[in-house]
C-alpha cells in the first residue's frame, strides 16, 4: 500500500496560551497538492471516567459550558495536567475533584481521537466501580452538581440528546457495553 501521508513543509503558531494552541502548518498530499495553511489545535489530552456505584448507577456531572451556552450533563473528567502521563491517576484525580468519589477498580477502556482531522490530542476512557462518596473539590470556575442515574436511564439520556456531547455519548456507550 503507498504512503498517504502528508509531508508537513513547515508549521507557525498563530495562536497559543494555557488553554489552546493553534498550528498552522503547510503540508503537501502525495499528489502534490500543497494544502496552506492547514489549522490544527493542539490541546493537552483528557481523560473521561464511566464511573459506577456501589447500586450500579453511573456517576454524571451537570454544569455550565460556555460554547453551548448552557448546561451540559457528560462524563466526569477533563484535562491532563502538563506532565502527566499516568492515565489511570488523571482519571482519579478528576473524579475526585469533580464529584469526590475515591477508591475503588479503575481500568482503562479505550484512547480515542476526539477529531482525527483537527485535533492532535488523545481522549482516555476509563471505567471506575466500587468507588466510595465523599466531598468533591471543584475548581473554582467549576460549578458541578453530581447526578447517580441507573444503567438503563443513562443510556437513554444519551440516546435521546439529553446528553449532548458527542465524544460524551459514545464513550459512555463504549463503557457500558464493554464489560
Amino acid at each position: 500500500m503507498r504512503d498517504r501521508n502528508w509531508t508537513v513543509r513547515g508549521s507557525a503558531h498563530p495562536l497559543r496560551d494555557r488553554w489552546i494552541s493553534v498550528r498552522a502548518d503547510e503540508c503537501a498530499a502525495p499528489s502534490g497538492a500543497v494544502i496552506a495553511p492547514y489549522y490544527v489545535l493542539e490541546f493537552p489530552d483528557f481523560v473521561h471516567v464511566l464511573a459506577i456505584d456501589a447500586d450500579d448507577r453511573v456517576v454524571l456531572v451537570r454544569q455550565y459550558r460556555h460554547g453551548l451556552r448552557g448546561m451540559s450533563l457528560e462524563l466526569p473528567g477533563g484535562m491532563m495536567d502538563p506532565g502527566e502521563t499516568d492515565v489511570l491517576a488523571a482519571a482519579a484525580r478528576e473524579l475526585r475533584e469533580e464529584t469526590g468519589f475515591t477508591g475503588g477498580s479503575l481500568t482503562h477502556v479505550t484512547t480515542l481521537s476526539p477529531e482525527p482531522a483537527r485535533y492532535d490530542n488523545r481522549l482516555h476512557l476509563v471505567r471506575a466501580t466500587g468507588i466510595t462518596a465523599g466531598a468533591a473539590s471543584p475548581e473554582p470556575t467549576e460549578d458541578i452538581e453530581v447526578l447517580r442515574v441507573p444503567r438503563a436511564e443513562a443510556v437513554r439520556l444519551a440516546l435521546t440528546g439529553a446528553i449532548a456531547h458527542a465524544g460524551h455519548v459514545g464513550l459512555m456507550l463504549i463503557g457500558l457495553n464493554a464489560g
